[in-house]
């Protein structure tokens, strides 16, 4: 017998042989390990989920949001993100990581659905909102409809216009509103779920989680609330007209911020907490208004500094062109240390939100009261007690316009994600400065340019909305942009 014939032979016994033992069944069923699990509750997905957009979103900050608000400044290069130069890539990050846990939000969503447990449907409604709007904010158009259906063989899917997305966002938030089961908790949740421990039978934290929907619902109308078409103002007004209807934060409490341990899998988002500071002080943009108003938040957000022998709060140029020589304030390392709250939304936001309706007219509340309650709520935040005397100063206390607001707002703002650049970018406020160091031709960038992946594998779809867009450059305006 040669070789081959021999190998013949082995392996007709192997067959017959794997057919006896398995009884001939599938060749796949025998390849099952019956150990693992073939399937998952929406509970599963929720923590994990939660735990890496929230970490995200503060690096996202602290690596973008941070420098280009002219808050931060390097004192070891004099370009990058602080002068508005930007790399090509600089949103391929945000892209990938929320495209990434939008899958395990639709896996919620589903199971949800099979499951017949609407709160899940509820809480995945939410956050799926929540990304979405980052991403449009982001970017401008991008994939919605067609988005995560990879197990459907859609590879390639066509991106929705902004006006698409945001009429969706209003739409789905309203339907999470609708669905949420106070009867009951997050029952596959034993443990809670990292937001609001909300458990089997926890309805305070479900509670928390649909205030946590309309807070947020009320953040996308504002921001298309001068759009045509979307009805945002009428909106507005019949959700502060309605509030058994549609309950918004009311207390720091109800505040969707992430607590972590620190401990693993509940790590830091930085596990260096000397490269929070490390060559990086305060601006006097973020320095001088804390110092005018005697704010107390200077002490969680800075580390004092000594010139001439007096030692305060200091900051320097943003975007300066020769390093001033002079000390400055650093950020202060305490805030990158877990155990830590990492800031979804926050209850002042909706404050200010309320303070603005008020101002412009479209509701009828105090915006006086608002804005005194959103500063206080953004000091309390912190642990921190107001001072009693702190709206008897002039310069910290409400004057009627929307200045005042949205200065007081870019700093309740802190840490969150990229609000403080959103909103600045739909209102160019607060007035921020052009470093003497900042080069011609580079400004505020208006958006994310589409990361060069998207651009090879999808280029049918991605031609088709850099068309709709007018572009894809960092001054393409969105479609809520203060023009």
């Amino acid at each position: 017998m040669n070789l081959l014939q021999l190998i013949k032979k082995k392996s007709l016994m192997y067959i017959v042989m794997a057919c006896s033992l398995g009884a001939c069944m599938p060749f796949d069923e025998l390849n099952t390990d019956p150990t693992l699990l073939t399937d998952a509750n929406p509970g599963t997905f929720l923590n994990p989920t939660l735990y890496g957009l929230a970490s995200y979103n503060w690096s996202r900050y602290n690596s973008f949001t941070f420098p280009v608000m002219q808050s931060v400044v390097s004192t070891s290069s004099i370009s990058g993100t602080g002068w508005w130069l930007l790399s090509d890539a600089v949103g391929d990050g945000t892209w990938t990581t929320y495209y990434k846990w939008l899958n395990n939000i639709e896996a919620i969503y589903a199971k949800g659905v099979s499951y017949e447990k609407p709160n899940y449907q509820a809480v995945a409604l939410t956050l799926k909102c929540w990304i979405y709007q980052m991403l449009a904010d982001s970017f401008g158009d991008v994939p919605m409809t067609e988005a995560c259906r990879g197990g459907e063989l859609l590879l390639t899917p066509a991106f929705d216009s902004q006006l698409t997305i945001y009429r969706n966002l209003i739409d789905m938030l309203d339907e999470a509103n609708s669905l949420y089961d106070t009867t009951t908790g997050l029952i596959y949740n034993s443990s809670g779920d990292l937001l609001y421990q909300t458990g089997k039978t926890e309805i305070a934290g479900l509670l928390k989680w649909q205030k946590f929907t309309n807070s947020l619902r009320m953040r996308v109308l504002l921001r298309v609330a001068e759009v045509d078409g979307l009805n945002a103002k009428a909106e507005l007004k019949a959700m502060v007209a309605n509030p058994d209807k549609y309950p918004v934060f009311t207390s720091n409490d109800d505040a969707a911020a992430l607590s972590i341990s620190g401990v693993a899998p509940e790590e830091a988002p930085m596990t260096r907490p000397q490269d929070f500071n490390s060559y990086k002080v305060y601006s006097e943009f973020f320095i001088d208004p804390l110092n005018a108003w005697n704010d107390p938040r200077r002490s969680v957000f800075c580390t004092q500094a000594t010139n001439d022998g007096v030692k305060g709060y200091y900051g320097i140029e943003s975007g300066y062109a020769i390093l001033p020589s002079k000390n400055a304030s650093q950020p202060n390392q305490g805030f990158c240390v877990a155990p830590m709250k990492l800031q979804m939304m926050s209850y002042a936001e909706v404050e200010f939100i309320l303070a603005e309706l008020a101002q412009k007219g479209i509701t009828n509340e105090d915006a006086s009261q608002h804005y005194r309650n959103g500063v206080t709520a953004a000091i309390t935040h912190y642990g921190l007690e107001m001072p009693a005397d702190y709206f008897d100063n002039k310069a910290a206390d409400y004057d009627g316009t929307l200045d005042r607001i949205m200065q007081q707002k870019f700093y309740a703002l802190f840490f969150c994600d990229q609000q403080q650049w959103f909103e600045y970018n739909r209102t160019g406020l607060p007035h921020i400065p052009r470093g003497s160091g900042i080069a011609t031709g580079n400004n505020m960038p208006s958006r994310y340019k589409y990361p060069m992946t998207i651009q090879r594998t999808n280029m049918k779809n991605y031609q088709s909305a850099k068309e709709n867009m007018g572009g894809d450059d960092f001054s393409i305006p969105l479609i809520w942009h203060k023009r």
